[in-house]
């Protein structure tokens, strides 16, 4: 796996579905997954998302599996939320059925959300429900309606992810703003969060530090395998 050189910065690994076919799922599967993940696996009847669950958590031992020097073991953090039980870093997971993604951050936590293009939900239902009114007229005034939606979506998922907040905090009461040609998100309550969004032919990702870190955010596309990974880095 290449170094990314990059300090301090999160790095995001992201890996295409497309990318892995079923041999080479079926071997991550076999050869990567703990027996509790492939038992998950076995019992997920949608294959979309079980093959994005399989490359998820493939992803995810063997980024951390490099970075840490021997296999990760994972403990459960506030409101339920999977930590390393090593503490050493933060990361966090995300996967679509068509992408996946893998956060890593050396002292923050942090919130990563992918979803693919073009959106796979009603956007105009999930809209009503995540996105305020304004947020709404932004959306809808852009010129590709579909990505600005996904940046507003993918940006508040990243922010409760990273504060452990989950279902409990409402979109609605988030909104995406833009300072010193940065995006951040508003509303009561909202912690001090560093926020990247990146956008890609297929996908958009967004990830969100927390605290006042002004470190980078380096994503790196990944090709998995049961002997390890090749990226290839974007700088965001």
């Amino acid at each position: 796996m290449a170094r990314s050189g990059a300090g301090d910065a999160v790095r995001v690994f992201v890996a295409s579905v497309d990318d892995h076919d079923a041999e080479r799922l079926r071997h991550l599967e076999q050869a990567v997954l703990l027996p509790d993940e492939r038992r998950r696996a076995r019992e997920m009847l949608h294959a979309p998302g079980r093959r994005a669950y399989i490359l998820a958590h493939a992803l995810q031992r063997l980024v951390l599996r490099e970075l840490l020097g021997y296999a990760p073991v994972f403990a459960a953090g506030p409101n339920g939320k999977p930590e390393l039980a090593c503490r050493s870093l933060h990361t966090n997971l995300s996967h679509s059925a068509k992408h996946v993604a893998l956060a890593v951050s050396p002292d923050a936590a942090v919130g990563v959300d992918i979803e693919s293009l073009p959106p796979k939900v009603d956007m105009h239902q999930v809209m009503s429900a995540a996105l305020t009114p304004h947020e709404r007229e932004r959306v809808r005034a852009e010129s590709n309606p579909p990505l600005s939606f996904l940046i507003h979506w993918t940006a508040k998922e990243a922010y409760v992810k990273a504060t452990a907040e989950g279902l409990s905090r409402s979109f609605s009461s988030l909104s995406l703003a833009t300072s010193d040609l940065s995006l951040h998100l508003e509303g009561p309550d909202v912690v001090r969060h560093v926020l990247h969004c990146s956008a890609f032919p297929d996908h958009v990702v967004a990830v969100c530090a927390l605290g006042d870190s002004r470190a980078g955010c380096c994503i790196e596309h990944a090709l998995c395998d049961i002997h390890g990974l090749t990226t290839r880095m974007f700088l965001s």
